[in-house]
C-alpha cells in the first residue's frame, strides 16, 4: 500500500471515530444545547459560579468610543447577567501595561504623553461601572514608571500592580483564565 492511501485510511479511520468519543464524553453544557431551526446548536453556559477571569490589555485600542478590553469586560458581564449569572460570581481582572495605561490617565497625562485619541478620557464612564459591578481594573507600576506617570494622574478605580506579567501569572496558577486584549 502507498503512503498517501495508508495516511488516508489512518485520518478516515479516526474521524469516522470522533462522533462516538464526543458522544460518550458529553459535557452537561452540550446536554442542555438547543437544537436551532438552522440545525446549528446553541451551546449554554456551563460554568455558573466562582468564575475567574484576567485580561491582559497592552495596547489602547477602542470599540464603540472606549479602551476595547473595557468594551467587552462588560458585554462579558451584561451577557452572563443576561444567563442568570449574577456579578458576585464573576471575579474579573483587567491587567493594563505599555499602552494601555493611556485607557486609565487623566486629562494632564494624556496631554503631557501626547495620546493620538484626545485630552478627554472616554473611559471614565466604563471604568466607573465596571469597578462598581466588582472589577478589578490594574495598572503595571513598572508600565507607570516607563511613562513617567504618578498614582494621582490615575483616573478613579485603578488599582497599581507591581508588574503586569508577574500579576498575570500569579492570577493564571491561582486558576483564572486568560483573555489577551491588543
Amino acid at each position: 500500500m502507498n503512503y498517501t492511501l495508508e495516511r488516508s485510511i489512518r485520518y478516515f479511520g479516526m474521524v469516522a471515530c470522533i462522533p462516538l468519543v464526543l458522544h460518550a464524553n458529553q459535557s452537561p453544557a452540550m446536554q442542555d444545547a438547543q437544537k436551532l431551526p438552522s440545525s446549528h446548536w446553541r451551546i449554554p453556559i456551563e460554568v455558573k459560579k466562582n468564575l475567574k477571569i484576567v485580561y491582559q490589555v497592552s495596547e489602547d485600542n477602542k470599540k464603540n468610543g472606549v479602551n476595547k478590553a473595557l468594551f467587552y469586560a462588560k458585554k462579558l458581564l451584561d451577557i452572563y447577567n443576561a444567563n442568570g449569572i449574577p456579578d458576585s460570581e464573576i471575579d474579573l481582572h483587567l491587567v493594563f501595561h505599555s499602552k494601555g495605561i493611556y485607557a486609565l490617565i487623566d486629562a494632564a497625562s494624556r496631554q503631557r504623553l501626547k495620546v493620538k485619541d484626545g485630552i478627554q478620557n472616554a473611559n471614565l464612564a466604563i471604568v466607573d461601572e465596571l469597578v462598581k459591578r466588582g472589577v478589578s481594573i490594574e495598572l503595571c507600576e513598572s508600565t507607570m514608571m516607563q511613562y513617567g506617570v504618578e498614582p494621582k494622574e490615575l483616573i478613579g478605580g485603578v488599582s497599581i500592580v507591581v508588574a503586569a506579567y508577574a500579576r498575570i501569572i500569579d492570577l493564571q496558577q491561582l486558576g483564572y483564565a486568560y483573555i489577551k486584549f491588543e
